[in-house]
């Protein structure tokens, strides 16, 4: 399905960005791999499946490290198709408890801001000119079920709550300013999905979520990256500035 493609993955070494990684060297995209650490074993998987991936080393919440990153992977494939917006991150105490508003210092409100919401404005903004002039383009963004409905009952701090709402508006903009380029934008709203992310959460919350969606369990980040290879396809061409959840039910 992505046979040719060119595709940038944020936050790569990891849950669902490693997942979307192999699902989309599995469909045959040449992958640029963006991340703060190397996955050799993510490396190695891919080179398995006989693909091609580069590890591009980058801290998203730098506009200068993000614009390095781009221009890397343009000099190295000439053209850019897919961009996934993934890297993230979400506060909770030491216990896997929620942060209260009210407990939620300056800097963890940065941080997440940064590398939620800023992080995708940035990679974005770089990658968007080389898809005009291409005349296509995907781009695909990790919201959340949170930025729907401000809540999940959890360890969803304000900060993460906000940052997966303005990427939903961002979405929606992006996708607006540039359908007349032939370049769509959507998102997507996970819900509990079995990451690492939600591991670290305190066990009260993840017995609570499992009762309260009807499928009683998580997603997987398999699972999550199916979508992705559909948005990031041409399956999904006349798709734009919508927010598809993966929920196992919850808004039922």
């Amino acid at each position: 399905m992505l046979k040719g493609k060119v595709a940038i993955v944020t936050g790569a070494s990891r849950g669902i960005g490693k997942a979307v990684s192999l699902k989309f060297a599995k469909a045959g995209a040449k992958l640029a791999l963006c991340s703060r650490h190397l996955n050799q074993e993510l490396m190695d998987q891919i080179s398995d499946m006989g693909a091609e991936a580069f590890p591009c080393f980058c801290d998203v919440t730098n506009v200068e490290s993000v614009a390095e990153a781009v221009e890397k992977v343009q000099y190295k494939y000439g053209r850019i198709d897919i961009l996934s917006n993934i890297a993230g991150i979400s506060p909770k105490k030491v216990d896997g408890m929620k942060i209260p508003f009210y407990e939620q210092t300056i800097q963890q409100w940065q941080e997440v801001m940064d590398t939620n919401l800023n992080g995708a404005f940035y990679f974005s903004r770089k990658v968007v000119p080389i898809m005009m002039k291409q005349g296509s383009g995907r781009i695909i963004n990790m919201s959340s079920i949170v930025g729907l409905t401000n809540s999940e009952h959890g360890p969803a701090s304000a900060a993460y709550v906000t940052s997966k709402t303005g990427l939903i508006g961002l979405t929606r903009a992006m996708a607006y300013d540039l359908a007349p380029y032939g370049i769509t934008v959507n998102a997507i709203a996970a819900g509990r999905i079995s990451t690492d992310m939600s591991s670290a959460n305190h066990e009260y919350y993840n017995e609570l979520h499992k009762k309260l969606i009807p499928m009683h369990r998580f997603g997987t980040a398999e699972e999550v990256a199916e979508l992705f290879l559909f948005y990031a396809s041409d399956k999904s061409s006349y798709i734009t500035g919508e927010t598809t959840n993966i929920t196992g039910g919850w808004f039922i």
